[in-house]
């Protein structure tokens, strides 16, 4: 594709996060993307979305395969659940494919998405914008250059998010037909069930809402700095039977450096803390993101260290651009350019073997599918 083509793309899921980020930044950027058909199981909301977006009734579409022939270069996959199907049937569609986090469930969808990516030039990147936050690139220029880390503390106080929603007035509509809300919700579930066993329906809960849906964004980012763990010392969960719960886990990088994961939800105050700090012997660093829900907040990059005798401490705010609007730019020049995706399907892949680890280091009651062998495996390892 020449330099100056502008993408041809096609929505599938039309919820709060599109509403909130992809839709306007799409539009923002509209000398490198034109939003050209949507697709979602709700008609309201298709209508709603069509209208605003100017984009014609022909272009609205229920149906997920009259959309792929609908004249897309590109599928932008927001749907709540394993985004894996949909990912496999554009990739079969010859689209290129941007698809929010998680990918999928377990490591055999990814697998599948793998071997069909050998057979077609197409590209897959996955939305960890955090990824491409200027400041956090900013942050991991300063710790890939630390010799020695000796501990790396990741918190996330979680509120609720409706609190965000809310501030954005984000369209809901009660109109989708209850057999294909069932019809999902058993595919949900099997999937689950071949990924974690027959576990308690709060921790299988948590496995995909709070593990998959916004800690692999910290597992993205912690591999992204110090690559792959040796193995999970601990995993906490409480309280216990909680939907909503606080998780702690002990990552193991060596005798000389571990990283301490928590993450919890704690609805009631609306401020969303994320904070990554990383120390060493000689250097301290501490980057702290803003709720993924508010735009153009810079993420605070702060240092300590010592030098001739004097404690130096600074704290830049290095941008103002939007990480979900900077990682549409490099998605643009991944497919025009061929260019080198580094939040890749591997990459998805790696995040979900990690978490799965997570978990079964917690070893919940009833465990079994792909967690249960991660769990033996790393048991034969020690």
């Amino acid at each position: 594709m020449p330099e100056t083509y502008c993408i041809k793309v096609g929505v599938v899921g039309c919820g709060a996060i599109a509403q909130i980020m992809h839709f306007p930044h799409l539009k923002e950027l509209n000398e490198l993307f034109e939003i050209k058909a949507i697709c979602d199981i709700s008609s309201s909301l298709l209508n709603k979305i069509g209208k605003k977006y100017n984009i014609d009734d022909e272009y609205r579409y229920t149906d997920y395969t009259e959309f792929l022939e609908s004249g897309i270069d590109a599928v932008f996959v927001l749907t709540e659940g394993s985004h894996a199907p949909l990912v496999s049937q554009a990739l079969k569609a010859g689209k290129h494919v941007f698809c929010e986090k998680p990918l999928c469930f377990t490591v055999k969808e990814a697998e599948e998405i793998e071997i069909i990516l050998k057979k077609i030039d197409k590209i897959v990147m996955i939305g960890y914008m955090k990824r491409y936050d200027p400041g956090f690139k900013y942050a991991l220029d300063i710790i890939n250059k630390i010799e020695n880390p000796r501990y790396t503390q990741v918190t996330i106080l979680h509120p609720s998010e409706q609190q965000y929603f809310d501030m954005h007035e984000v369209l809901r509509f009660n109109d989708i037909p209850k057999d294909i809300k069932e019809e999902k919700i058993q595919e949900q579930n099997r999937i689950l069930a071949s990924a974690v066993g027959n576990i308690e329906e709060n921790i299988k809960y948590i496995y995909h809402d709070a593990m998959l849906s916004s800690m692999v964004h910290n597992i993205n980012l912690i591999r992204a700095m110090f690559g792959e763990p040796i193995g999970v010392l601990s995993t906490q969960i409480w309280p216990i039977y909680s939907y909503y719960p606080t998780i702690s886990t002990v990552l193991d990088y060596g005798e000389n450096h571990h990283i301490i994961l928590t993450w919890s939800y704690l609805s009631g105050v609306r401020n969303y803390i994320e904070e990554l700090s990383v120390y060493s012997d000689s250097e301290r660093i501490k980057a702290k993101f803003s709720s993924p829900f508010l735009k153009n907040i810079p993420t605070i990059v702060s240092q300590e260290y010592m030098q001739d005798g004097k404690l130096i401490t600074s704290e830049v705010e290095v941008s103002y651009d939007n990480a979900f609007k900077e990682e549409l730019r490099v998605f643009y020049q991944c497919v025009i350019n061929n260019n080198n995706v580094i939040t890749d399907v591997l990459d998805a892949k790696e995040d979900i073997k990690l978490l799965q680890s997570i978990l079964a280091a917690n070893h919940p009651k009833g465990l079994g599918g792909e967690v249960l062998q991660r769990l033996i495996t790393s048991k034969k390892h020690e």
